[in-house]
């Protein structure tokens, strides 16, 4: 989705890390019996033949789970890892995290066993529970102390990108305080020169890997030529903006030319696949919500007057309007006296029970079925209302584009973007929409509703 991040190799290195620490830490008492017990003289005791296989396949899991643990809190953000206190806070989640899902996992382990008459293959990758907490004690300790050295080492040892910005202007000047704002040791500004006959020159001299130029004031043709050759990326302020941020310059909205050269349309092979997922995930999620829909429809009608759903008119594909049906959260006659208005993130008009069900997205269930009627699909913009969309036309640059996809349930301006109820909101979810119509994929789509399950148990975003 992004591109080149100093995340994958701190990714490594803390898996490195902690299978390091983790194996010997969970089979401490294995070592122990075997070294002092039974009085093994070795300095690694023996095992059996295909022992060190399940060491390795045990502390492997543990480590992963501990990783997804730690993602689901952040821990992968530049932003986080630059804050040490906030470090602490959100390794302490996480770890607490892993110590719910591993004795589920082992849980799950040994049913499996059971059931399939795997003859303890599976039963043998438990942990004992006294082992799982040192082991994630352990992963604390690292954890933190890799977070805390990580960025200097970076910079340090010169592994970021160097780039170097050519040109002024204001697009320079937004990049200039992202790169400042982000603190990712995986970019390192080195400085702003203006476009010059010598710039290759001056490019070797500073060792930069990157080089982003104002288009308004781009180098010569024969400097962009050499810097190439040199094996030097360069990028124009609005695409590396892009890959900084995950959403279009203001720039590229306000240039009309903006997506001549994108081919928004899907090839066949993708629309099928995602066609495939919206219907499997839509109808297995009515199906397993059935229970939760009947209390939240019981909860509405006691509290409240009025039906349990409410049909709401948005634009879809190519403009088409259709009836989108949600739990009613506020009261059933909400827009009596105001007709259509932005819905407020503390809004008065919503009753005690709409608000545990919009905080727990109980709200957006019955949206699953405009996905198997075809109207919405999982992934895409937002739907907005009529009277919405011809105002955010008039204003917004490139608002129509919106439309040339099926609006979806979750998607990557939800995830990436809070509540939004202004027209400042509305238009940065569109950088953030306009950012998936170029980059969309199968996989984008996938990672969309991975970090929508994370959204959602943290109560975060406006999915």
């Amino acid at each position: 989705m992004r591109a080149r991040s100093s995340i994958v190799p701190f990714l490594v290195a803390e898996l490195l890390l902690l299978l390091v620490v983790v194996v010997p830490v969970i089979h401490a008492r294995s070592f122990l019996e075997r070294l002092f017990l039974r009085g093994e003289t070795s300095l690694l005791p023996r095992f059996a033949p295909d022992e060190g296989r399940y060491i390795l396949i045990r502390a492997l899991v543990m480590v992963l789970v501990l990783q997804v643990a730690f993602a689901f809190r952040d821990l992968y953000r530049w932003t986080v890892i630059t804050r040490p206190q906030l470090v602490v806070m959100r390794l302490i989640e996480g770890v607490a995290t892993a110590l719910v899902l591993l004795p589920l996992l082992h849980y799950a382990f040994g049913a499996l066993d059971a059931s399939l008459e795997l003859q303890g293959a599976l039963r043998r990758l438990q942990i004992h529970p006294m082992l799982v907490l040192a082991g994630c004690g352990a992963a604390f300790l690292v954890g933190y102390g890799l977070r805390v050295r990580w960025p200097r080492w970076m910079r340090q040892a010169r592994l970021g990108e160097r780039v170097l910005m050519v040109g002024g202007g204001p697009g320079a000047d937004v990049i200039t305080e992202e790169i400042r704002r982000r603190k990712d040791p995986g970019v390192e500004l080195v400085g702003r020169v203006e476009a010059r006959p010598d710039l290759p020159a001056e490019v070797g001299r500073l060792d930069v890997q990157r080089v982003v130029f104002d288009p308004a004031g781009p180098p010569a043709a024969d400097s962009l030529t050499a810097l190439r050759l040199a094996g030097v990326r360069v990028s124009d302020v609005g695409a590396f903006y892009e890959q900084l941020t995950g959403r279009l310059a203001v720039e590229s909205l306000l240039d009309p030319r903006a997506f001549l050269g994108t081919p928004l349309g899907a090839s066949l092979g993708y629309r099928a696949a995602s066609r495939i997922l919206d219907l499997a995930v839509a109808s297995a999620g009515l199906v397993l919500a059935l229970p939760l829909c009947a209390l939240a429809v019981l909860a509405i009608r006691i509290e409240s007057r009025g039906p349990a759903l409410y049909h709401q008119q948005r634009v879809g594909l190519n403009g088409k309007v259709f009836t989108l049906t949600k739990f009613r959260s506020m009261r059933w006659d909400a827009e009596a006296g105001t007709g259509p208005v932005w819905a407020q993130e503390d809004d008065p008009r919503i009753t005690r029970v709409g608000r545990w069900i919009r905080r727990l997205r109980i709200d957006e269930i019955p949206q699953l079925w405009s996905v198997i009627r075809d109207d919405m699909a999982l992934v895409g913009p937002r739907p907005e209302r009529p009277e919405f969309v011809a105002e955010l036309q008039r204003q917004l640059p490139h608002y129509a584009d919106r439309h040339t996809v099926k609006p979806g349930v979750t998607g990557w301006a939800q995830i990436n973007h809070g509540y939004g109820n202004s027209f400042d909101d509305a238009f940065i979810k569109l950088q953030y929409d306009l950012y998936y119509l170029k980059h969309r994929s199968l996989a984008l789509d996938i990672a969309i509703v991975l970090r929508t399950v994370k959204v959602v148990a943290l109560q975060e975003g406006a999915v």
